[in-house]
């Protein structure tokens, strides 16, 4: 998941947690003085997790190429000139860390774990954001909108750049939708099979009626697996396998296809429990991704 400002306000509260350090001056017979610094390895931790964040570029650049980042001890001593001149640029980041920090704790709302954010595929003008919007609350709103679910999709917050959206969808409906998100990743994995075998199948020049009896039942063969994930998704969260509830979650696994085809991504939010967030597909791993139906056939043991 890109750094979108909620990102960068947890990563900031984490590192300005770390971004402590002690110093003191001391004296050395013969030598002068010196500045001690203590607590060197969760700082020089601290700065590089700033530095890949891409904040304060001029400032941690020269922390992180200073004589601190030379040595992997806790502690240094530095003649008093040049260890005024860290000190002062290690206030300097802190300073604007924190002030940075402040700005973002009272602007971006805090997520809940009932959350989840949903990344847009890339929208011209009004008229496709209305059409992404409305596939999102469809694919949505038809599942969870129901009494064994009790979900609901109330927008929290709005980033823009990417578009992302923080969506309040109820504690039962974040695995639901986390489920259909999943099966999604799988059709989408399928229809970029079925693409690159109709590639294949154009490359070797084979007749137009064979190719498209090899394409329907590529075809037929994804619609068997969209009804396969939609069966288990409904014997995981609803009493009864309804035709109606299947239906439903056959369409919402479809239109989360389209939309991650397109470039949509459905993510946990940021504060979720990592059984939570484990319930979700990695986008950048979705070609690799398997069923979560159980495999059944005869048992390999003996």
């Amino acid at each position: 998941m890109e750094s979108t400002l909620k990102t960068i306000k947890l990563k900031l509260i984490d590192i300005q947690r770390r971004l402590i350090w002690e110093s003191k001056t001391v004296n050395i017979p013969a030598q002068g003085n010196f500045v001690q610094f203590s607590n060197l390895t969760i700082l020089r931790s601290a700065l590089s997790d700033l530095h890949a964040l891409g904040l304060f570029n001029k400032e941690t650049d020269s922390l992180v190429e200073s004589v601190i980042f030379t040595t992997g001890r806790d502690s240094l001593q530095l003649q008093q000139a040049e260890g005024n001149v860290v000190n002062n640029s290690l206030a300097k980041v802190k300073t604007l860390a924190d002030s940075f920090l402040d700005v973002l704790v009272k602007t971006i709302p805090d997520e809940d774990p009932s959350s989840i954010n949903i990344k847009l595929p890339p929208v011209n003008d009004f008229e496709e954001l209305s059409k992404v919007s409305k596939d999102i609350h469809v694919a949505l709103s038809q599942v969870i909108f129901n009494k064994e679910i009790g979900g609901q999709t109330k927008i929290v917050s709005v980033e823009n750049g990417s578009i992302w959206l923080n969506v309040f969808i109820g504690t039962t409906a974040v695995s639901l939708v986390a489920s259909l998100v999943w099966s999604a990743a799988v059709i989408y994995k399928k229809i970029q099979e079925g693409r690159l075998l109709e590639q294949q199948i154009r490359g070797l020049k084979v007749k137009n009626d064979s190719m498209e009896d090899i394409l329907k039942a590529q075809k037929a063969e994804t619609e068997a697996v969209i009804q396969a994930e939609a069966e288990f998704i409904s014997s995981e969260y609803f009493k009864e396998n309804l035709p109606e509830n299947i239906g439903k979650i056959k369409n919402s696994i479809t239109i989360f296809a389209e939309l991650i085809t397109k470039g949509a991504e459905i993510h946990p939010a940021l504060v979720a429990p990592e059984e939570v967030s484990n319930l979700f597909p990695e986008p950048s791993k979705f070609l690799g991704l398997e069923s979560k139906i159980k495999k059944l056939g005869p048992s390999s043991e003996n």
